[in-house]
């Protein structure tokens, strides 16, 4: 049955009858279409322009065939769903396209089309969802997103250009490209991730993604070309799945810095792998999206330069090599330039991306002695260098300032990613705000800051060390230094035992990592969760006979997740809270008045226990619930302390716990003494002048 729309402009709402003639000019008042009927807008429908606003939540019909009034255009508006279940056909001319509901193809049998005759449906989200349906594309489309969730759909060879196309669901599915173009514009315009279901047919077409900045999701299939045509740089681009390419493309980024390129799986290309940087400071990089975990791209052909990479193995026929490659660790199959020793000569302040390096001390600068994830970078006495600015996320190798006597800034706005060595000299002043990765695999970094106050860092040394050779100071209480993958040690190899001070310490992951302190300390400024380590798995700590100091005049954390660890001191006059079930060489402080709060119904154990006030000047011992108590944990011996006030504490293990005769036993305690220890057994006494 057909519905013919008469009347001029209204609403089409699923229930109205006004504009619905049985017949096409005849009389209004005839039922609303279902979906079992075909809509038709024809000349016939009104002399000049009207407008057709779709509203309710109703609106159905069987095939949809739209031709323009006699004079003047059909507007189509409204912003509510619109399900059709047979073809859809719109006039070249003669109508106004402003409707931006959802139009979903519902239809469970073949045969349908969909031509828009170049009208373009840019604010109107499509959907194909009919259990044994069938669309084949009649002409060029041009909306937003297209959706499939069940059904049978073929582009017919014409070209389509939108935001995202979006492969949901478990139905059954197929789409097929054919020779078409597919441009998309969105920051994730291909999201086939969900494949179930799904046959895919890219035939001989090519794909076109025009932004980046989020993951493309590739599910695994196989496509023809895939080109990533943005030339927008230091924004990144993520390929999912497990996919074949024929060729796949990445354009080469515009303007200064590096783009990021991340696979999540092994990537086949039957013909040619593309990925240009545009000069020595307009990169790519080629990685992996986990770090550690190695990706194999196999290319018949590979043309790539001005790349870096990490985690990837190259394979195939192709020859992978080029000019100025770096290697950021974790690759193999890849031919990268040879390591260079260059040095900084331009006067001023200059940013890193300049061209200020040059092969000697004293030499002249060129473009490409740009330094590398392999290469040593020297700032030494012979540069008029004021302040040097690390202007982009680059990969650098060794950076080697020791002998810069003379006074200069190097500061950041954007990270560094160092894969070598780090050594300040005493003219040096170091800026920035956040954490500087240390990313150096297999192979020990060592930092010598040489008394300068320095940046937070991160260390991802997978199967690595970084080596604090001398004292290392944060410059400010709120940055965090975190480790991530592999060892941060105190001593230098055996070198000495120094001092890690940073605002913040972290290590909550389940990544393989350690901590060697030897006799050294790890000093946290910082207030608020100040030290965690709240996830232990896979954390070794050689605690040698060091210590950790909390050292903030605020309150602070330390969650230590249940490991072992050396000395916890009192460093600083805020209140301490510590929590998991801990196991500490001691605890001591350095400061009185402290408070600090045991967690609740949890064991800490010590091997020495030697917190003690002075007079007036208490030392605060409690639960974090008030009323519960919470244990402390010696085997064996004697502990002797004094001037404490304790409260929901229960003293245990083995030793005898002796509070002293000027501790104040507040309330819910059990196991403690508050006595002297008799003569001869005060090895944990301490006593302050």
């Amino acid at each position: 049955m057909a519905r013919y729309w008469v009347g001029g402009s209204g609403t089409w709402d699923g229930t109205t009858t006004t504009n619905w003639s049985a017949s096409s000019g005849g009389a209004g008042g005839a039922s609303a279409p279902t979906s079992a009927d075909d809509v038709i807008f024809n000349s016939a429908s009104n002399a000049t322009a009207y407008t057709v606003t779709i509203s309710g939540g109703a609106t159905v019909c069987r095939s949809v065939t739209v031709a323009g009034p006699a004079s003047g255009n059909v507007t189509f508006s409204g912003t509510t769903a619109w399900s059709v279940y047979g073809s859809f056909t719109l006039p070249a001319s003669g109508i106004t396209w402003s409707y931006s509901g959802t139009i979903t193809f519902a239809s469970t049998s073949t045969g349908n089309t969909i031509t828009t005759n170049g009208i373009s449906l840019t604010s109107t989200p499509i959907v194909f969802n009919g259990s044994g349906g069938g669309w084949t594309l009649g002409s060029a489309l041009t909306n937003t997103t297209v959706t499939f969730t069940n059904g049978t759909f073929s582009t017919g060879n014409y070209n389509c250009t939108g935001t995202v196309w979006t492969n949901s669901g478990t139905g059954t599915t197929s789409v097929s490209l054919g020779s078409s173009t597919i441009t998309l514009a969105n920051t994730n315009g291909w999201s086939f991730g969900t494949t179930t279901g799904l046959t895919f047919n890219a035939g001989t077409s090519t794909i076109n993604l025009s932004n980046t900045g989020i993951t493309f999701a590739f599910g695994g299939l196989t496509y023809n070309n895939v080109n990533f045509n943005s030339t927008i740089n230091n924004s990144s681009i993520g390929i999912t799945g497990s996919n074949t390419f024929a060729n796949l493309t990445i354009a080469t980024p515009g303007g200064t810095g590096v783009r990021p390129v991340n696979f999540s799986a092994n990537q086949t290309i039957t013909g040619t792998f593309t990925a240009n940087g545009g000069s020595y400071t307009n990169r790519m990089l080629i990685q992996s999206n986990t770090l550690g975990t190695a990706f194999t791209i196999t290319a018949a052909t590979v043309s790539v330069s001005y790349a870096d990479f990490r985690d990837i193995t190259g394979a195939g026929a192709g020859t992978w090599s080029g000019t100025s490659l770096g290697d950021c660790g974790g690759n193999s199959g890849i031919t990268f330039t040879g390591a260079k020793t260059v040095y900084w000569n331009l006067a001023g302040s200059q940013n890193w991306s300049a061209t200020g390096w040059a092969t000697s001390s004293g030499g002249t600068p060129a473009a490409a002695n740009f330094p590398l994830a392999q290469d040593t970078a020297i700032v030494d006495q012979n540069s008029a260098i004021t302040t040097l600015t690390m202007d982009y996320v680059w990969n650098v190798g060794t950076v080697n300032m020791s002998a810069r006597t003379s006074a200069m800034t190097f500061t950041y706005t954007s990270l560094a990613i160092v894969y070598g060595d780090w050594s300040n000299g005493t003219g040096v002043t170091i800026g920035g705000s956040s954490p500087v990765p240390f990313n150096g695999r297999n192979k020990t970094q060592t930092i010598t800051s040489n008394g300068v106050q320095m940046f937070g860092i991160t260390i991802n040394a997978i199967g690595g060390t970084v080596a604090i050779n001398g004292n290392f100071t944060t410059y400010a209480t709120t940055l965090t230094s975190t480790l991530t993958y592999g060892t941060l040690d105190l001593t230098n190899g055996g070198a000495g035992n120094y001092t890690f001070s940073t605002g913040l310490f972290s290590s909550s992951n389940s990544n393989t990592r350690a901590i060697t302190f030897g006799s050294g300390q790890i000093t946290c400024t910082g207030s608020g969760t100040a030290f965690t380590t709240a996830t232990k798995t896979n954390l070794t700590i050689t605690v040698g006979t060091g210590t950790i100091s909390m050292t903030s005049a605020s309150a602070k954390t330390f969650a230590g997740g249940g490991a072992t660890f050396p000395t916890l001191n009192q460093g600083g006059s805020g209140a301490l809270t510590i929590q998991g079930a801990n196991t500490f060489t001691n605890i001591t402080n350095t400061v009185q008045p402290a408070t600090i709060t045991f967690p609740a119904s949890t064991t800490n154990t010590f091997t020495n226990f030697s917190l003690s006030g002075t007079a007036g000047n208490l030392i605060t011992i409690n639960s974090s619930t008030s009323g519960t108590r919470a244990t402390v944990s010696k085997s064996s011996g004697t502990v002797s302390v004094n001037y404490l006030s304790i409260q929901d504490s229960a003293a245990t293990g083995g030793a005898s716990w002796y509070a002293g005769a000027n501790s104040t036993n507040v309330s819910n305690n059990t196991g403690w003494i508050f006595t002297a220890p008799p003569t001869g057994q005060n090895s944990n006494f301490f006593a302050f002048f």
